[in-house]
């Protein structure tokens, strides 16, 4: 009768492990935050964003605001190609849905001339990340769980139950 109890409790453990969060939250800047005179170049290196992760962008809304850009604009710090309205709450979240290269500026005045502006390479689940040029040590930022693939949560839960078994 133990062992049977024991096969429902891992089943039920089982059912509940993919909700165990494993995505991360990065503030953009770390402690510094989304303003000027930070390396954001330097903060995104050595990240791996994974799809599901979230980037919070905290600063002063009377001073800064946040908008997506593509690649070519993001070079020239171009705003008046971006079609959507900027982010300007001054603390957004965007939550990274889709795998690939996200650039994202501040377009208030020069701002973004001035270095206020971050790209990131985000991987899918299945995908390995691609190392940055001149990757280099960065804080990881603040981690906040959210989901563990189901794999993972099979396989943990298959390594509990061995664990016990034996």
């Amino acid at each position: 009768m133990g062992c049977r109890q024991l096969v429902l409790a891992l089943l039920a453990a089982a059912a509940v492990l993919p909700a165990i969060a494993v995505a991360k939250e990065f503030v953009v800047g770390d402690e510094a935050g989304w303003k000027l005179g930070v390396n954001y170049t330097e903060w995104a290196d050595g990240k791996k964003f994974r799809v599901g992760d979230a980037l919070v962008f905290s600063y002063d809304p009377k001073h800064h605001n946040v908008m997506k850009v593509s690649g070519n604009d993001f070079k020239d710090c171009n705003t008046s190609a971006n079609t959507s309205p900027p982010l300007d709450s001054g603390n957004d979240t965007i939550i990274l849905s889709t795998a690939g290269r996200k650039w994202y500026i501040c377009g208030v005045g020069k701002h973004c001339v001035s270095g206020m502006k971050v790209f990131i390479d985000v991987v899918g689940d299945t995908e390995a990340p691609a190392p940055s040029p001149g990757q280099g040590q960065g804080s990881s930022g603040a981690g906040r769980l959210t989901f563990l693939p189901f794999p993972a949560a099979a396989m943990v839960v298959a390594a509990i139950f061995l664990v016990v078994i034996f």
